[in-house]
């Protein structure tokens, strides 16, 4: 059965404190890992605790060394019991297959993640995550084209743009006057009318490469509610658990 305890050793000034992850599926090597979320140490089963201290002592100092250049992070939070997709609640399911990765299917309104029978328990959370923000990804990369195809021939100005999809955290969209336009994969989980308000946002900077009186005017040229999507968009902004 697999465990979990803590140890730690003192090595010179320092003080290494790690976690033993003990596992029956492993029969002789230990491995070391050093990483945001602290230092574990893999080891089989019935592997002695001074065995695993004396381990780790070896590889003290590449520890402080890995330790000290690692960007502090949050460890993977754990995934909600539902995502939005389309402004709409779609739940999630998972179950097991002798698969090699996990895999995401969509059934309407459902999220299935198939997880492989041999996946490690403790990669898994983030190879869930992974995978799901693949699917999300994709989805975007079909979505937002469209958008931006359907307002281009009321907005469009110039040539028109290459739009590229982004990871950023507090945009929605981005643009420069000759360069492509950016948007955040996560405009897939707003409503509809949501991710079009953040298309005709960013096509009209194609114009005004501001926020003054003209930009909004146009904005509002073809979104009259403008300012009531102005307003959803903010409200949702950093609510999302992706």
């Amino acid at each position: 059965m697999d465990r979990t305890e803590r140890d730690w050793i003192r090595f010179g000034d320092a003080v290494i404190d790690y976690e033993i992850q003990r596992s029956t599926r492993r029969h002789k090597t230990l491995e070391i890992t050093a990483g945001p979320n602290g230092v574990r140490v893999a080891v089989p089963a019935a592997t002695r605790p001074e065995d695993v201290a004396a381990f780790v002592r070896s590889k003290a100092r590449w520890i402080l060394d890995r330790m000290a250049t690692v960007p502090a992070e949050r460890p993977t939070p754990p995934l909600p019991d539902s995502l939005p997709y389309l402004g709409r609640s779609l739940s999630l399911s998972a179950c097991s297959d002798d698969i090699a990765d996990v895999d995401v299917r969509f059934r309407p309104w459902e999220l299935q993640v198939i997880l492989p029978l041999k996946m490690d328990p403790d990669d898994s959370a983030l190879q869930i995550r992974s995978a799901i923000v693949e699917w999300y990804w994709l989805r975007a990369s079909e979505h937002v084209p469209i958008g931006v195809d359907r307002w281009w021939p009321v907005m469009g100005n110039g040539a028109k743009p290459e739009v590229h999809l982004g990871d950023q955290r507090k945009r929605w969209g981005s643009c420069s006057a000759n360069g492509p336009i950016r948007f955040n994969w996560r405009l897939v989980m707003l409503e509809p009318r949501l991710l079009d308000y953040v298309v005709v946002h960013e096509l009209a900077h194609l114009t005004e490469l501001n926020h003054g009186p003209d930009f909004w005017a146009l904005v509002k040229s073809v979104l009259p509610d403008v300012a009531k999507r102005k307003s959803a968009l903010r409200a949702v902004t950093g609510t999302l658990p992706l």
